[in-house]
């Protein structure tokens, strides 16, 4: 599609990116948001430069400061209740967007309104493509084996990068909040489909995706990723009936794990007793009823 056949669409965006000890790749990500005009970052409660680097350097942009981290679902919400525009366009901090690819993503929502959400083309700095995909029967999402000339439908949407209709956004309800990390896309796609709506990807529409560069990785970090990964996923298969045994699964990899655990505790592996432990736990903590926070 040539330049001359899009019309700027920026007014009717606002760009909402949540960030946590981002300052490693905020100023890339922004700086390829110059053309938006309408631009909410939540931060989570950084404790690194990501705030002094967006005020000093972006200051026309609204900044709206945690002082505890919120969850990623939670942030993403409260970005998303600022928004005065048709239409958002939630974006992760470490990511580029490409030319005309915004022009490209609300021009394809305007050809379908009945989409929910409307997601580009990801690409690795190597060129690789980065997206998942999922069918209409299916429970799990899973990397896609070829992309389509156009825009294509799907059942699932990755849930750093889409453009939104702020009204569908609503109906919809957001992120649910009880989910602090992992999966809250899953619950997204399933309920914008429950609802009626579609999920539309647009290959035309790019952006570069560095991944898990969005804060600096820590032991904590890894635990609270490996805890909430697999706490987030039983949440949300019970929450939609996606299997009918998810309590046994649950209970079999919190047992699986803590094996794994003591046998590499054995074997001096410190980094993998954590990851396992962590799995663990976090399948523990759903079978308990614990609410999945920080």
């Amino acid at each position: 599609m040539s330049e001359t056949h899009l019309v700027s669409v920026w007014p009717q965006v606002t760009v909402v990116l949540v960030t946590y000890n981002s300052a490693l790749v905020i100023d890339n990500c922004l700086s390829s948001l110059s053309a938006a005009q309408n631009i909410i970052v939540v931060d989570n409660a950084s404790s690194d430069d990501t705030c002094e680097i967006i005020t000093s350097r972006y200051p026309q942009i609204n900044l709206l400061r945690n002082s505890v981290n919120k969850g990623f679902g939670a942030g993403v919400n409260q970005g998303m209740a600022k928004v005065r525009t048709k239409f958002a366009f939630y974006f992760s901090p470490d990511a580029i967007l490409m030319e005309n690819s915004m022009e490209i993503l609300v021009n394809t929502a305007l050809k379908n309104p009945q989409a929910a959400l409307i997601g580009p083309l990801l690409q690795r700095p190597n060129g690789d493509i980065e997206l998942y995909v999922m069918g209409p029967s299916e429970i799990r999402h899973s990397p896609i084996s070829h992309v389509p000339d156009g825009p294509f439908c799907t059942w699932f949407i990755m849930g750093g990068f889409f453009l939104t209709s702020m009204s569908i956004w609503r109906e919809i309800g957001g992120f649910d909040e009880r989910i602090f990390l992992y999966s809250e896309d899953m619950d997204l796609s399933l309920r914008s489909t429950k609802h009626g709506f579609g999920i539309l990807i647009d290959p035309a529409a790019r952006v570069t995706h560095a991944g898990g560069q969005s804060s600096r990785v820590t032991w904590s970090i890894r635990w609270r990723k490996d805890w909430h990964q697999t706490w987030s996923h039983f949440y949300v298969a019970q929450k939609h009936g996606l299997t009918d045994r998810v309590r046994y699964e649950a209970r079999d990899v919190a047992r699986k794990h803590f094996w794994r655990a003591l046998l590499y505790f054995l074997l001096l592996r410190p980094d993998r007793v954590r990851g396992n432990l962590a799995k663990a736990f976090g399948a523990l903590a759903f079978l308990s009823g614990k609410k999945g926070s920080s």
